[in-house]
């Protein structure tokens, strides 16, 4: 009955009562199904990725939370080369969060379509791997990694990768190595790992010659400043923004090198209670920067605040400053 329909979207959120769902292969014609927040279904029937009928699916997003077991069938999509099933699903975002009693993948391999992965509070989930990817994979676009404390390499096929965000990892000096070798990266964001020791000059971020977009999050709690060589070069010329929150002891951004940052446009810098100036030693930023945002910042809100402050005549040419307490 599920396939008799055009449903396009189905969204369950919050029931908590429910404990199951009806057996059948999803409609032909939807495009997301999102389950999340349902704490007592602990599993989607067996077959419901599976089609009856000899067209493609149209599904392109699944979002499952609070899952123990996810469906057969989920991994088989575009894997079997046959007229009638080849391209049973079209799926192109996967998004598994807060399944802390998840452990494994279905059998076999990501679609091929799969351009957005993300995986976020789960545990006990076995590591991706090399496996679960087709040889000829080049879709995959985004990876999002959120406590998944199982992860400890990335699997080398990633080097399409354009979007790369991680997200309370015990095991970020693993990764580092790696990170630095996905070249075609625009956007990157490292998010609460404070027990990496690796310092910021040493993990090779310059080389990533496509970057555009990069945040960095509430790591490096003893760190006064982000490296003691006044001429090493963390960041590529090729960053466009640049977000930088929750440096506790942070006091200096003299080691960045802001003025050598030729394209940059956005500048963000959010609770960093003991830095004391925005300005390398040069004292000038990249004529490019179009946009300060600062905020939980109260040396640089009293020392760059608008007409008031005593360097705001430094900035005061930055077209939009925003400044907050």
């Amino acid at each position: 009955m599920m396939g008799m329909c055009a449903l396009e979207y189905f969204s369950i959120y919050g029931c908590h009562s429910l404990i199951g769902l009806p057996k059948g292969g999803l409609p032909a014609t939807l495009e997301t199904l999102r389950i999340t927040d349902c704490k007592r279904l602990e599993s989607l029937p067996e077959g419901i990725m599976h089609q009856h009928s000899t067209n493609a699916a149209a599904l392109q997003a699944l979002e499952i939370s609070s899952l123990k077991s996810l469906p057969e069938g989920m991994m088989h999509c575009n894997s079997i080369a046959t007229t009638s099933t080849m391209d049973m699903c079209a799926l192109e975002y996967l998004s598994l969060n807060i399944c802390p009693s998840l452990t494994s993948f279905p059998r076999g391999k990501f679609p091929s379509t799969l351009e957005q992965l993300h995986i976020g509070d789960c545990e006990h989930l076995e590591s991706i791997s090399e496996e679960m990817f087709h040889s000829t994979n080049s879709s995959l676009q985004s990876l999002i990694l959120g406590r998944y404390s199982d992860r400890k390499t990335l699997p080398d096929c990633l080097n399409t990768l354009t979007g790369l965000s991680i997200e309370d990892f015990e095991n970020l000096e693993l990764l580092l190595p790696q990170i630095k070798k996905l070249t075609r990266l625009t956007s990157l964001n490292i998010r609460n790992c404070e027990n990496i020791k690796t310092p910021l000059s040493q993990w090779g971020l310059s080389r990533l010659t496509s970057l555009k977009r990069l945040s960095i999050r509430g790591m490096f709690p003893d760190a006064t400043s982000f490296s003691d060589d006044p001429h090493s070069i963390l960041f590529p010329t090729t960053l466009t923004s640049l977000t930088l929150s929750h440096f506790q002891n942070l006091e200096s951004l003299a080691s960045l090198s802001l003025q050598t940052l030729t394209s940059l446009e956005e500048l963000e810098i959010v609770s960093c209670p003991k830095l004391r100036s925005i300005l390398p030693r040069e004292g000038l930023l990249p004529d490019t920067l179009s946009r300060l945002y600062v905020e939980r910042c109260p040396h640089l809100t009293q020392r760059y605040s608008k007409e008031e402050g005593d360097d705001w005549p430094k900035i005061a040419h930055i077209p939009c400053v925003e400044i907050h307490d």
